[in-house]
């Protein structure tokens, strides 16, 4: 079961984790893997909402996720990490229709591969819809939508990741 832990700051700051936990084997953390992972999540987008929903890659690994043509989020060069026990790749969010206009370029697109765990997490978000000063109805708003939706869209996806993942390791 993914678990969720997802937070709107006063501010108006979005800290959304979503973690599933991998039993009955163990994972090898590698910057391939991850690197896979954080790509195939933007294939998974695109393939999940078409044809109204659209992602792009661009130049060195940006990515630009489009509803009818209007880009909705649009994300920097990811950065890829691994450290002792996970392996991580990043995308740096900086612009589109959902981010506030005043915060952009802030916060990132998270996805962690560890020996027993799958994390995705979007953390110093400034959502649009939630806007400045962040009164606790569009707080409230943001949780019902647009943070809804991206919990289950992160849990369908973390899902299909552990199971590809396991499959592989299983693979002769």
């Amino acid at each position: 079961m993914v678990s969720d832990d997802t937070s709107v700051s006063a501010a108006g700051q979005v800290r959304s984790v979503q973690s599933l936990a991998v039993s009955g084997t163990h994972l090898e953390p590698n910057l391939q893997q991850v690197q896979e992972a954080g790509y195939g999540y933007f294939a998974f987008l695109d393939r999940l909402a078409r044809p109204f929903l659209r992602v792009r890659q661009g130049p060195a690994g940006t990515m630009v996720v489009r509803l009818c043509g209007i880009t909705l989020l649009s994300f920097r060069v990811p950065a890829i990490r691994e450290e002792a026990g996970v392996a991580a790749i990043c995308f740096p969010i900086a612009a589109g229709l959902l981010v506030q206009q005043n915060k952009r370029c802030r916060g990132e697109l998270r996805l962690e591969l560890h020996a027993d765990r799958l994390v995705m997490a979007v953390e110093g978000y400034y959502p649009a819809l939630v806007g400045s000063g962040s009164s606790r109805f569009r707080r409230w708003l943001y949780q019902r939508t647009q943070a809804a939706v991206h919990r289950r869209v992160a849990a369908r996806y973390l899902k299909l990741w552990l199971s590809r993942a396991v499959a592989e390791r299983e693979a002769p």
